[in-house]
């Protein structure tokens, strides 16, 4: 990209129990240490493991302390919209955020989206992930899009590494759902429902 690389990468996922945000965060922290990153992660977890809201903070580079301030995360990973829409104080004035959405957001955050720079994009993760062979790996499939955006910084050779690693007999699965998730933003088939605002 021809930028220098910023001391810190940090990322926050957001979901509910059962979409697989802590299997996302150990494909994203694997990938960081294949690559020669530091990386520090957590998890907080609601009162249900499924079905309660999980939320994951990484933090490549820079400092020991996983949990990251609000306004200070560069990517926002949404499993779910509503968590997603929770967890947007985190990102920091001109991040960015990808979430599993076939619809738009609520017409109320047209303002403060707009007043602090956010971008979101929102795609078919699921059904992306479905027509792959597997409706669970819509988490694999947000990460993949999450790759294609300019503001990423995780190699995609190092995520595929990572994914192969951890995934088992769903290696293929969720390769295919990466690649898809890689290509659906890249081609522009994301929708982009907030544009940026300078």
């Amino acid at each position: 990209m021809g930028q220098p690389m910023p001391s810190e990468f940090k990322v926050v996922i957001a979901g509910i129990g059962g979409q697989g945000v802590v299997f996302a965060t150990r494909i994203l922290a694997t990938a960081a240490l294949a690559w020669g990153r530091p990386v520090v992660a957590c998890e907080t977890h609601g009162m249900s493991q499924r079905g309660g809201s999980v939320l994951s903070h990484l933090r490549l580079g820079g400092g020991e302390a996983p949990l990251l301030r609000q306004g200070t995360a560069d990517v926002l990973l949404a499993f779910d919209l509503a968590e997603g829409l929770r967890a947007l104080p985190y990102l920091r004035p001109g991040g960015v955020a990808f979430a599993d959405n076939d619809g738009s957001y609520p017409t109320e955050l047209e303002a403060p989206l707009s007043s602090r720079r956010l971008r979101i994009h929102c795609l078919p993760a699921r059904r992306i992930a479905e027509d792959g062979g597997s409706k669970a790996a819509a988490n694999v499939v947000i990460i993949g899009a999450a790759s294609a955006h300019p503001d990423w910084l995780i190699p995609m050779d190092a995520l595929r590494a990572a994914v192969a690693k951890l995934s088992g007999r769903s290696t293929d699965q969720n390769l295919r759902a990466l690649d898809a998730g890689y290509q659906a933003f890249a081609s522009s088939q994301a929708q982009l429902t907030r544009p940026e605002v300078a």
